[in-house]
């Protein structure tokens, strides 16, 4: 196989199992819990690295932020042999019960996804792998840390959903009232990538989950400094994906 155009990949294949986040230095953080770490390739923002956790093969993928980048390497990663992607992010916090540092496992998301519209119409729902998600809950559960299972919000833009951080005087955008409009509809918290992982996830016939690290709660102006620890969400993966793939070898 030839080299893919944006991830620069070879013809090595991937393990089954690839966690995805935005920031590079997250993908970095990932490589650091693993025996063997290595770089498989770092082209156009695309780092890619590979590893062992607990004696299970397993990659890691930074997508950049937001749906048409993450599109790209959704696609790029399944012609090299991955089959399941568990996306690591950061969600802002919508639900009163939802804490800066809690983890927000996602079975579900709420579509403002262009790159999920190119693939199916806004009817077609945006569901994670259930086994995935039952996956990272035991995870968690194993050790101790605090999370919620629910809808997220997958929008396309950062700034138009915080209009006030664009100018003092703001625009009013499409979006100046998302928090607001979603705020007491169990929504636990807006994100940028998950609906279109979902999306084309089940179109391409992938397992697919999301876990995300809240960094804080919008409708309370919650916003720690610095932000929480992405550790424990790592973790969460890490361990989710060992679990499955223990469980596909017995099979």
């Amino acid at each position: 196989m030839h080299n893919k155009t944006h991830l620069g990949l070879n013809a090595d294949t991937l393990p089954p199992t690839c966690l995805i986040a935005g920031d590079p230095q997250r993908v970095m953080k990932m490589r650091s819990f693993w025996d063997s770490p290595r770089t498989v390739a770092d082209c156009r923002g695309y780092l890619c690295v590979a590893g062992s956790y607990r004696g299970v093969e397993i990659a890691a993928c930074c997508t950049g932020i937001g749906g048409p980048s993450c599109e790209i390497a959704i696609v790029e990663l399944t012609q090299h042999g991955v089959s399941n992607i568990i996306r690591v992010g950061t969600c802002g916090g919508i639900d009163p019960a939802v804490n800066p540092g809690d983890l927000a496992i996602l079975s579900g998301a709420i579509r403002y996804s262009g790159a999920a519209d190119a693939y199916a119409p806004v009817n077609y729902p945006a569901v994670s792998d259930w086994e995935y998600v039952a996956a990272l809950v035991d995870a968690c559960k194993a050790r101790g840390f605090r999370w919620h299972v629910g809808i997220g919000l997958t929008v396309d833009s950062f700034y138009a959903t915080k209009p006030w951080l664009i100018a003092s005087e703001p625009p009013n955008t499409e979006y100046s009232d998302m928090v607001t409009r979603w705020a007491g509809t169990g929504v636990l918290g807006m994100e940028m990538e998950a609906a279109t992982l979902m999306v084309i996830g089940s179109v391409l016939r992938l397992r697919t989950a999301t876990i995300c690290t809240v960094g804080s709660n919008l409708p309370k102006g919650l916003r720690p400094d610095p932000a929480p620890s992405d550790d424990n969400a790592i973790l969460a993966a890490c361990d989710a994906a060992v679990a499955m793939q223990t469980i596909a070898d017995g099979e």
